[in-house]
């Protein structure tokens, strides 16, 4: 009986040890998070402080945005909820860090697409963590990042047509009497 038990117990355990080592969040490729943020945008952390917004997050940071690439350019400051209680979420921001930011609204304030996986790190004006065509992390310059992004969003403004348009018809010109 012990053996039995055993045998059964062995392989649950060793599922459970490598279901908990595999990532838990799905990591939207770049053109997902373009679709699904209202703003884009490089910003500087200004001030990250602990807060419990409905038990859902517990940070709330205050962004000054350097650079709007998509999203209301009027604003001054951007109020992001962020240290998500969300299995494996990891999103958090630090005091004068510089970085690339997909957001979307929660309630009055906006919190980070993705998680973790929607800010980006700026360092001497290298974005680290950038991903690439097959979503994988890369460090790209600023600029060409910045051009990858508004790229994306001409694509989701003017979408192309899925089936070719037919050919119109020249006009009939009528018989000259």
């Amino acid at each position: 009986m012990r053996k039995l038990v055993l045998i059964i117990a062995l392989p649950l355990l060793a599922l459970q040890a490598v279901a908990q080592s595999r990532n838990c969040l799905r990591i939207m490729p770049i053109d997902e998070m373009t679709r699904n943020s209202v703003l884009i945008g490089r910003v500087k952390v200004q001030k990250a402080d602990k807060a419990n917004f409905r038990g859902s997050f517990s940070q709330i940071a205050i962004l000054r945005p350097v650079d709007v690439i998509e999203g209301d350019f009027t604003l001054k400051q951007i109020n992001v909820l962020a240290r998500s209680n969300v299995r494996c979420a990891e999103d958090n921001y630090i005091e004068a860090q510089e970085m690339i930011v997909f957001l979307e609204p929660e309630e009055s304030l906006f919190h980070t697409v993705n998680f973790q996986y929607g800010q980006f790190p700026i360092v001497n004006e290298i974005v680290k963590g950038w991903r690439d065509a097959n979503n994988k992390p890369i460090d790209k310059p600023y600029t060409e990042v910045r051009q990858e992004i508004i790229a994306y969003v001409n694509a989701v403004r003017n979408p192309k047509p899925e089936t070719p348009q037919p050919p119109q018809p020249a006009p009939v010109k009528p018989p000259v009497d």
